[in-house]
C-alpha cells in the first residue's frame, strides 16, 4: 500500500481559503440585502411621481391642481403595497402655469441602510423620482 504524502500546509491552506470564502460570499449576501430598502423606497417613488404627474396634468382647475397632485402623491406612499417603513419622502409640486403648459411632480426619499451596525454604512443621501407633464389644454379652464 503507498501512502500520499501531502506537502505540510496544504490542507490548512485549503480551509483558509474555503473560510475567505464563505466570509465574502456572508459579506456580498448582507449587501445585496441591504440593497432592497432603497429599491422598494425607489419604486414607491416612481410610482407616486407618476401618480401625481397624471393628477396635475388632468385637473380642471389651476387652484386645485397643485392640492391633488400632492394629495394622490402620499396616498401612494402611504399604501400597503410599498413596505416602506422607516423610509423618509418629500413631495413638491410646481403646477402648470397656464393650459399645454408643464408641470412637475418631485418624490425624494432617503432609505435607512439596513445592517448599518454590521457592515459600518453611514446614511443615505436623499435621491429623487420625478415627472413633467403638460395640462391638458382640452379639459384644463386654467386663467
Amino acid at each position: 500500500m503507498k501512502r500520499v504524502l501531502y506537502r505540510r500546509g496544504e490542507r490548512g491552506q485549503a480551509l483558509a481559503e474555503t473560510a475567505l470564502f464563505a466570509i465574502l460570499a456572508i459579506l456580498m449576501a448582507f449587501g445585496l440585502l441591504a440593497w432592497i430598502p432603497t429599491h422598494r423606497a425607489r419604486t414607491a417613488a416612481t410610482a407616486a411621481a407618476y401618480a401625481c404627474s397624471q393628477f396635475l396634468s388632468q385637473s380642471l382647475d389651476a387652484a386645485r391642481a397643485q392640492g391633488n397632485a400632492i394629495d394622490i402623491a402620499w396616498q401612494t406612499l402611504n399604501a400597503d403595497w410599498s413596505a416602506t417603513k422607516g423610509v423618509n419622502f418629500r413631495v413638491r409640486v410646481s403646477p402648470p402655469s397656464g393650459p399645454g403648459l408643464p408641470g412637475r411632480c418631485l418624490v425624494s426619499f432617503q432609505a435607512p441602510p439596513l445592517f448599518n451596525g454590521l457592515l459600518g454604512l453611514s446614511q443615505d443621501s436623499w435621491n429623487s423620482e420625478w415627472f413633467i407633464s403638460r395640462s391638458e389644454t382640452w379639459k384644463a379652464r386654467w386663467q
